[in-house]
C-alpha cells in the first residue's frame, strides 16, 4: 500500500504542476512514454500459462486415477503430456493470438506476424511498426 500511496501522491503532484502551468503537460502520444512488450517477456508469459495448464492437467489425471475403483498402480508416463506446452507456444507464434484468460478469451491479437521480405525497405518498415492496443468497447479518443 505504501508504493500505491507514493504513486497517488506523485500523480497528484504532476497534475497540480500541470494545472498551475509550472510545467508543460505530457503528450500521451509521445513514443518515449509508451511501453513495449519485449519478445522475452511475451514468451515467458505464454510459457507460464501453458505450464500451468500442463500441471493442472497432470493433477486432474492423477486425482482421477487415485479415485478410480480399480486403482492398482499409477503410471506417471501417462500423466506427463509434454505436447501441451509445445502446442500452446506453436499456436501462439503461428496465429498471433497471445494468452487466454479464465474464460478462454484471447487477451492480445496480432502479437506475432510473418515478416514481409519483399524489399529491404518494406522489411525495415515492418520491423519498426508498433501496435497500440485499443479496445473496441467504450468511448476512446482515436490515436493520432
Amino acid at each position: 500500500m505504501l508504493k500505491k500511496a507514493y504513486f497517488v501522491g506523485y500523480m497528484t503532484n504532476r497534475m497540480l504542476i500541470g494545472a498551475l502551468a509550472r510545467s508543460t503537460e505530457d503528450d500521451r502520444d509521445y513514443y518515449g512514454k509508451k511501453r513495449l512488450d519485449m519478445a522475452g517477456m511475451l514468451l515467458a508469459q505464454i510459457f507460464r500459462q501453458q505450464f500451468k495448464k500442463y500441471t493442472d492437467d497432470m493433477r486432474k489425471y492423477i486425482d482421477k486415477e487415485l479415485r478410480s475403483s480399480n486403482f492398482k498402480t499409477l503410471t506417471l508416463a501417462n500423466a506427463l503430456k509434454h505436447e501441451i506446452v509445445t502446442r500452446g507456444i506453436k499456436s501462439a507464434l503461428s496465429t498471433g493470438n497471445w494468452g487466454k484468460d479464465k474464460h478462454d478469451n484471447v487477451q492480445k491479437t496480432g502479437v506475432s506476424q510473418t515478416l514481409n521480405r519483399l524489399t529491404f525497405a518494406s522489411s525495415l518498415s515492418h520491423m519498426r511498426r508498433l501496435s497500440t492496443p485499443l479496445s473496441k468497447q467504450g468511448k476512446i479518443t482515436k490515436p493520432r
